[in-house]
């Protein structure tokens, strides 16, 4: 096994710089290729292999070499097959292209298993972390008229909104013989062509395209954040020193007292900061950089030796060479214009090149609330089954008798993160009931992608009674100690009614579904139709959740028999009377935009 690491020489670059490229430059406490090989060196054995895509530079090639306890061997990309001379005919190479940087890190355990898995070549193809991602469409006819607008959702239409962009490769070593390789992409497709059996495997990860300096930066900011929180000696900085609290300082440098540095910073080794420069994070200043007298230095990453004037300013730059020239006009600084133009991905490599991910995790006493809730609704769930049981059963008997098919009606719905399960209940309508539901349209009586009516022909004797007492829902508590489903949560729905409002579907996902909830409890406005409130019931819940708010919808829903007549939301929120968007004028206004 070796690694072969394609390196680029990013647009943000001075045109003259022969020294630099993307694995050269800084990434935190270290280089972006010490980044790449701790990462996955280990998977890829001993053999390192970079391979340039541009001409290089003794001085190009002596900061390569930099790396310690690493034998690394160039090779252009016209001289690959020095690379089938030197290794056996059953090695592989893991290919990567750091250009394409995975959001969540290069995964060695994904590597290795490809290897265990199949003997062919595996691309690892990203397809993005946010699995609730969508792109719209907009449908129209042979005059241009505007007939719909289509959204594709990222797990129910991976192939058409998926990205295409391949991160990692492993292939056969003696299969890249004569390829010129500038790229993964370019890689896969010599090796389609010349016909080696290849798959792809999905990995779920954004990609950064450090083509682009604002990516860039965004990397460093992350891998800074990293460090500091982890602290020094994890690998990440074991070379770096604790200055003061966030800011980690390497061997060798010289820094003046009356120099300002605000956290946080990453300082690498023979840095020199002169009298009253001010640094100023997330910053990162590469090794043997110098920042002249009265320099500002501001959200920026100092590539190694680079230079900032006296008197200069550097913000939100990536510098190599000189930077942060002083005006002659007026005496001011100017901000140096290194380019960092926003790349432009092709089509089949739709890349995020300035990617923001809104966390998942929940602050610790919301964590803590969510770990609490969830033994609860085992708890609470599994003695209901047990004490339900000959209920259940009587049940499941008489609807069995009472019309012809099964007992129980599973459907499709979704659950936290967009996943589907089965959402079981009693059987309350005839057997081919969703047969028919298209001829019943035009006599909704509600409004928003949900189907009811008063009379609806397609309920049984049986099952008007199991519906009127909600015994119809029971089944659920089966969904609820599977995880499925909690007590308390949104309404469980299937894909098509939560795609007709992409913010209230990423909301309403975030958790898992309920039984009962705020909306089931709340609701005012049945005989109008009430989507609007529905949509604004589980975002309150979403924005307000917490253990008490559970119980106190578990309460209204015994008091209100299931709802069968509304609580005010203030007794469940108090501070809905303070909010701007109150249900009834939220209500309001949504119908007015609508018909406007």
């Amino acid at each position: 096994m070796a690694l072969l690491i394609i390196d680029n020489r990013p647009a943000f670059l001075p045109p003259g710089d022969d020294s630099n490229s993307l694995l050269t430059l800084p990434l935190g406490g270290y280089s972006v290729l010490y980044h790449v090989l701790t990462r996955i060196g280990d998977v890829a054995g001993e053999r390192v292999f970079v391979c340039p895509t541009f001409p290089t530079s003794p001085r190009y090639e002596g900061r390569i070499r930099r790396e310690p306890h690493q034998r690394i061997e160039l090779v252009s990309p016209e001289r690959l097959f020095v690379i089938q001379q030197q290794v056996e005919v059953g090695d592989y190479l893991v290919v990567v292209e750091p250009r394409l940087w995975p959001a969540s890190g290069y995964d060695s355990e994904l590597i290795a298993r490809s290897l265990q898995e199949y003997g062919a070549a595996t691309h690892a193809v990203a397809i993005g972390a946010d699995a609730e991602g969508t792109r719209e469409l907009l449908e129209c006819d042979a005059e241009g008229n505007v007939q719909r607008v289509q959204r594709y959702f990222n797990r129910q239409n991976l192939p058409e909104n998926g990205n295409t962009a391949v991160c990692c490769s492993v292939v056969p070593a003696r299969a890249v013989a004569g390829v010129r390789l500038s790229s993964l992409a370019d890689l896969r497709f010599a090796l389609f062509e010349r016909g080696v059996l290849s798959r792809d495997l999905p990995m779920r990860s954004d990609l950064l395209n450090l083509s682009d300096g604002h990516a860039y930066l965004t990397l460093n900011e992350r891998i800074l954040a990293d460090t500091l929180r982890n602290g020094n000696g994890n690998g990440n900085g074991a070379h770096l020193t604790v200055r003061t609290e966030r800011i980690l300082v390497g061997t060798g440098c010289s820094i003046d007292p009356s120099a300002r540095l605000v956290p946080p910073l990453i300082i690498q080794s023979n840095v020199t900061i002169e009298q009253g420069a001010t640094v100023i994070g997330p910053t990162v200043v590469g090794a043997g950089s110098r920042i002249g007298a009265g320099a500002v230095v501001a959200q920026s990453v100092l590539s190694g030796d680079a230079v900032v004037l006296p008197g200069g300013a550097v913000w939100q730059e990536v510098v190599c060479g000189e930077a942060g020239i002083a005006s002659q006009r007026h005496g001011e600084p100017s901000v140096p214009s290194v380019p960092r133009p926003i790349s432009r991905p092709s089509s089949n490599e739709r890349v995020m090149a300035h990617p923001w991910q809104a966390s998942q995790d929940a602050l610790p006493a919301k964590r803590l609330q969510l770990v609490i809730k969830r033994v609860m609704d085992c708890v609470l769930s599994g003695l209901a089954i047990i004490v339900l049981a000959p209920l259940l059963g009587i049940v499941a008997a008489a609807v069995r008798i009472s019309s012809p098919g099964p007992a129980f009606f599973a459907h499709r719905r979704e659950q936290r993160g967009g996943k589907e399960f089965h959402c079981w209940k009693f059987r309350t309508m005839v057997a081919n009931a969703h047969l028919l539901q298209r001829e019943l349209y035009e006599h909704n009586e509600v409004d928003g992608p949900q189907f009811s009516l008063t009379d609806d022909p397609r309920v049984t004797r049986l099952g008007r009674w199991l519906r009127a007492t909600n015994i119809d829902e029971l089944p659920q508590l089966f969904n609820v100690f599977l995880g499925h489903m909690s007590l308390v949560g949104p309404r469980p729905s299937p894909f098509r009614e939560n795609q007709i409002c992409v913010p209230w579907r990423r909301a309403r996902l975030s958790v898992r579904p309920g039984i009962t909830g705020l909306w089931q409890v709340c609701r005012s406005d049945r005989s109008e139709g009430d989507f609007h409130q529905w949509i604004f019931c589980d975002m309150m819940y979403v924005r307000h959740f917490s253990l008490c708010l559970d119980l106190k919808i578990l309460l209204a829903t015994v008091v209100s028999l299931g709802g069968k007549w509304n609580v005010p939301l203030s007794w469940m929120v108090p501070t809905a009377d303070r909010h701007p968007g109150r249900i009834e004028p939220f209500v309001a206004c949504l119908r007015r935009e609508a018909t406007e």
